[in-house]
């Protein structure tokens, strides 16, 4: 999971430097994959993904303020939450990821390191919040959780892993596994249910043009210089990462096979009285 936590960083850092707004998510493309593939459009689908998930708050009966926002990564999440009026805390195991939310956080956030089986808290929120963060928690305990801490809901948006396909990156059920899980608790029944695994793919199309198509050439073109100019220094280089950097330019198909794998949500679970 630590290279994991790499790449979640990697990707928040880039957006927050071409874009400002430091999202780790993938991205919304409710019109499938964009005439123009660019860092640009994939920046504009992550700020749709965000608009998305504030509609989906805002289908919770009674209306929410109070946010647990669980997983939060680099805090881009709570931030724009915390703009458009709602009171956020945060709670994520990355050390590293929190300092980078502290930072960024208005003074007085609440940011707290703890796994979310283990969150400890005398406060309460009306909705506990999942942005691709609960793919990574033992569904069962993160629905006991958030009975404890979501006093009129849930929301989730995230991807599950399909029936039959077991997977090292972290995703720990299916859809089904869900939806049996929340029925025998009890604590909550499903408002809304939608499948988004069709507009999120093609963030991986963007992903692999731009690696392809950009990264590569340009790596390329780097280390034929480096060859030239500094041989020893190209010698250490390729003694270190020339394996991993010739896999810069093929395919992966990981849009297709992330659609064959697992199925992307928008869920809302609301709590049931009682």
């Amino acid at each position: 999971m630590k290279l994991k936590s790499v790449e979640l960083e990697l990707t928040a850092l880039m957006s927050e430097v071409m874009f400002g707004h430091g999202y780790a998510h993938y991205g919304y493309f409710p019109d499938g994959v964009p005439s123009v593939l660019s860092a640009q459009a994939l920046g504009a689908a992550q700020e749709a993904y965000l608009e998305k998930l504030v509609e989906a708050i805002g289908t919770v009966p009674g209306g929410v303020s109070r946010i647990l926002d669980v997983g939060s990564g680099t805090g881009a999440n709570a931030r724009a939450l915390i703009e458009r009026g709602f009171e956020v805390a945060c709670v994520s195991p990355s050390v590293q990821m929190n300092e980078m939310a502290r930072a960024k956080l208005p003074e007085g956030t609440k940011v707290t390191d703890a796994l979310f089986e283990d969150f400890e808290s005398e406060a309460r929120y009306e909705l506990c919040l999942f942005a691709e963060s609960f793919h990574y928690i033992d569904l069962v305990a993160a629905l006991a959780q958030a009975a404890r801490y979501a006093e009129k809901g849930v929301v989730i948006f995230d991807y599950f892993r399909r029936p039959g396909h077991a997977h090292r990156d972290g995703t720990r059920g299916t859809h089904g596994d869900f939806l049996a899980e929340v029925a025998r608790q009890g604590h909550f029944e499903v408002q809304s249910d939608e499948d988004m695994t069709d507009a999120i793919t093609p963030t991986f199309v963007i992903h692999e043009f731009l690696k392809n198509e950009k990264i590569a050439p340009f790596v390329a073109r780097f280390r034929q210089a480096l060859a030239t100019d500094y041989p020893w220094r190209a010698w250490a280089l390729e003694k270190m990462l020339g394996r991993s950097l010739n896999k810069l330019g093929r395919r992966t198909g990981r849009s297709e096979k992330f659609a064959k794998e697992h199925e992307y949500r928008l869920i809302v679970l609301r709590r049931v009285a009682g």
